[in-house]
């Protein structure tokens, strides 16, 4: 009898221990007609929050992370993987982007570290990622061209003046839309990492920011 309960003990475990994994993995999916999504939520202690995206070999992922106080990282993890990252942040920062090395499910992981893992209370954060339409998507593309044009002239303006380099030596990135309005990843030559610039349709800027380490500019 002390047997079968400790085998019905262990299975219970085993069972809250496989939902709660489960529990901890969100799919992450695109709305109708956009490339990028929008995550908000809450990570403590120890656990792990991922969120599994699908994507081919060539695309461009982008992802940036914005959380409250406390310690919390995010890691980018390609298929097949369990600990080896293309990213860890609490090394590389909030933000990346790159081109995605084979077929299948990548993981966004985010996690605590320091004081804010210990303490046992929730941190919220923010997580923006995307993977801009192909360019061979003609259509699309030829359609969002007219549409962010003039955000994009906007924004090189507002990062050429910002950095004091020549506007013809900046290029777009990436852009990233919402009901809110863009934000533009323009590449400025020699630094470290993209700049993002925040407009609307119109062009009217509302902010620029660098995405790397303040030190590295």
């Amino acid at each position: 009898m002390t047997q079968l309960l400790s085998l019905l003990a262990g299975i219970v475990l085993t069972m809250s221990l496989l939902t709660t994994a489960e529990a901890a993995s969100k799919p992450v999916q695109f709305p109708k007609g956009k490339s990028s999504a929008t995550i908000k939520g809450t990570v403590k202690g120890g656990e792990d929050v991922d969120y599994v995206l699908r994507a081919k070999a060539g695309q461009t992922l982008n992802v940036d992370f914005k959380a409250g106080k406390g310690a919390a990282y995010f890691n980018v993890i390609p298929p097949g993987s369990t600990y080896e990252a293309l990213f860890v942040g609490m090394n590389e920062g909030d933000h990346y982007s790159g081109t995605l090395p084979k077929d299948g499910d990548y993981i966004i992981r985010v996690y605590l570290k320091g004081n804010a893992k210990d303490s046992g209370k929730p941190v919220s954060f923010t997580i923006n990622v995307g993977i801009p339409a192909s360019s061979a998507s003609t259509g699309s593309a030829e359609s969002n061209v007219s549409l962010t044009s003039a955000a994009e002239k906007a924004c090189l303006t507002a990062v050429a003046k910002q950095v004091g380099a020549d506007k013809s030596l900046l290029k777009i990135k990436d852009i990233f839309s919402s009901e809110a309005g863009m934000a533009i990843m323009v590449l400025v030559p020699e630094a470290t990492a993209p700049w993002k610039c925040f407009s609307d349709v119109r062009g009217n800027v509302s902010g620029v920011e660098f995405t790397g380490s303040e030190g590295a500019l």
